[in-house]
Protein backbone atom coordinates (compact mmCIF):
# COMPACT_ATOMS: atom_id res chain seq x y z
CA UNK A 1 0.00 0.00 0.00
CA UNK A 2 2.85 2.21 -0.78
CA UNK A 3 4.45 3.41 -3.96
CA UNK A 4 7.86 4.29 -2.63
CA UNK A 5 11.08 2.42 -3.07
CA UNK A 6 14.23 2.59 -1.03
CA UNK A 7 14.83 6.01 0.44
CA UNK A 8 11.19 6.99 0.11
CA UNK A 9 11.48 7.75 -3.62
CA UNK A 10 8.47 7.10 -5.80
CA UNK A 11 8.87 3.91 -7.81
CA UNK A 12 8.96 4.78 -11.52
CA UNK A 13 5.55 4.49 -13.13
CA UNK A 14 3.68 4.19 -9.85
CA UNK A 15 2.79 7.87 -9.53
CA UNK A 16 -0.61 7.16 -11.07
CA UNK A 17 -1.41 4.84 -8.14
CA UNK A 18 -0.58 7.22 -5.28
CA UNK A 19 -4.22 8.20 -4.79
CA UNK A 20 -5.34 4.56 -4.77
CA UNK A 21 -2.67 3.62 -2.25
CA UNK A 22 -3.72 6.52 -0.05
CA UNK A 23 -7.38 5.51 -0.22
CA UNK A 24 -6.55 1.88 0.55
CA UNK A 25 -4.43 2.97 3.51
CA UNK A 26 -7.26 5.18 4.85
CA UNK A 27 -9.74 2.31 4.48
CA UNK A 28 -7.42 -0.11 6.29
CA UNK A 29 -6.78 2.34 9.12
CA UNK A 30 -10.50 2.97 9.52
CA UNK A 31 -11.23 -0.78 9.78
CA UNK A 32 -8.27 -1.51 12.06
CA UNK A 33 -9.23 1.27 14.46
CA UNK A 34 -12.17 -0.87 15.58
CA UNK A 35 -9.82 -3.77 16.48
CA UNK A 36 -7.08 -1.59 17.91
CA UNK A 37 -8.81 1.35 19.62
CA UNK A 38 -5.69 2.33 21.56
CA UNK A 39 -3.35 2.34 18.56
CA UNK A 40 -2.51 5.63 16.93
CA UNK A 41 -2.79 6.22 13.20
CA UNK A 42 0.97 5.92 12.59
CA UNK A 43 1.05 2.43 14.14
CA UNK A 44 -1.90 1.34 12.01
CA UNK A 45 -0.28 2.73 8.86
CA UNK A 46 2.94 0.88 9.75
CA UNK A 47 1.07 -2.41 10.23
CA UNK A 48 -0.78 -1.92 6.95
CA UNK A 49 2.39 -1.18 5.00
CA UNK A 50 4.21 -4.16 6.53
CA UNK A 51 1.37 -6.54 5.74
CA UNK A 52 1.10 -5.17 2.20
CA UNK A 53 4.85 -5.53 1.67
CA UNK A 54 5.05 -9.14 2.82
CA UNK A 55 3.65 -10.72 -0.37
CA UNK A 56 5.93 -8.58 -2.52
CA UNK A 57 8.97 -9.55 -0.49
CA UNK A 58 8.02 -13.22 -0.58
CA UNK A 59 7.54 -13.16 -4.34
CA UNK A 60 10.99 -11.63 -4.86
CA UNK A 61 12.81 -13.70 -2.23
CA UNK A 62 14.18 -17.18 -2.96
CA UNK A 63 11.12 -18.66 -1.24
CA UNK A 64 9.00 -17.15 -4.03
CA UNK A 65 9.91 -20.03 -6.37
CA UNK A 66 8.93 -22.52 -3.68
CA UNK A 67 5.61 -20.76 -3.12
CA UNK A 68 4.95 -20.60 -6.88
CA UNK A 69 5.27 -24.39 -7.06
CA UNK A 70 2.69 -24.94 -4.29
CA UNK A 71 -1.03 -25.33 -4.84
CA UNK A 72 -2.95 -22.11 -4.18
CA UNK A 73 -4.72 -23.65 -1.18
CA UNK A 74 -1.39 -24.49 0.46
CA UNK A 75 -0.03 -20.97 -0.09
CA UNK A 76 -3.21 -19.52 1.42
CA UNK A 77 -3.01 -21.92 4.37
CA UNK A 78 0.54 -20.85 5.13
CA UNK A 79 0.37 -17.13 4.41
CA UNK A 80 -3.05 -16.15 5.75
CA UNK A 81 -2.01 -16.48 9.42
CA UNK A 82 1.14 -14.46 8.72
CA UNK A 83 -0.76 -11.57 7.15
CA UNK A 84 -3.53 -11.76 9.75
CA UNK A 85 -0.93 -11.51 12.51
CA UNK A 86 0.06 -8.05 11.30
CA UNK A 87 -3.52 -6.90 11.77
CA UNK A 88 -4.31 -8.75 15.00
CA UNK A 89 -5.69 -6.73 17.84
CA UNK A 90 -2.58 -6.71 19.99
CA UNK A 91 -1.31 -3.22 20.76
CA UNK A 92 2.35 -2.39 20.25
CA UNK A 93 4.66 -3.32 23.09
CA UNK A 94 6.16 -0.32 24.83
CA UNK A 95 9.97 -0.48 25.15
Amino acid sequence: MGATGRGGRLVEGWGRLVGEFGQARQDAVRVLTADLPGADEQELIFRTRCAAGMPNWLALAPIGAELAAMPTEEVERQLTPVAAGAFHGYPAVDP
